[in-house]
């Protein structure tokens, strides 16, 4: 099952991070150009582009696997009859940190959901939505990876 969402979230973000990476090259492209070549210069180029960043950035995280150190999980985890216990407290204590790293991005939505760019009239609480759609999707992918412990009992990779 979780091979599924992996595929699903590889697919459907690694295209919307290439978009976004597409976008970042030629804004930047044409702003340059404008701006040395025409000697015009959009103000709302920065903003944008900061934006296309962001959300670049987010999607490609989506697209990758948890880093993981290998050694701990063979040496501990693997060798021990109870490592899938082991590993079932790990999830949990990733679930908790990941739910308080939401919790504070939708403080920081919150906080700036009446703050403005400058040149774009969009909130800048806008900037945070990636992040917190981002670990909420994590969340998700480890309840299905506890899930999937609970039931095998066999410690696999995240």
């Amino acid at each position: 099952m979780i091979e599924k969402y992996e595929n699903f979230i590889n697919k459907t973000f690694l295209s919307l991070g290439s978009l976004f990476f597409l976008i970042i090259v030629l804004m930047t492209f044409v702003q340059v150009i404008t701006r040395y070549v025409i000697n015009v210069s959009f103000p709302w180029a920065e903003e944008f582009l900061r934006f296309c960043y962001t959300y670049m950035i987010l999607f490609g995280i989506l697209t990758t696997t948890q880093i993981q150190v290998p050694l701990l999980r063979i040496m501990i985890f693997e060798r021990f009859k109870y490592g899938w216990l082991l590993s079932s407290l790990l999830y949990i204590v990733m679930l908790f940190c990941l739910f308080l790293l939401v919790k504070g991005g939708l403080k920081l939505y919150e906080m700036n959901i009446n703050s403005y760019y400058s040149a774009f009239k969009i909130s800048i609480s806008w900037v945070y939505v990636p992040f917190i759609v981002c670990l909420s999707l994590e969340m998700v992918r480890i309840v299905i990876a506890f899930i999937s412990l609970a039931k095998t009992k066999v410690v696999g990779e995240l």
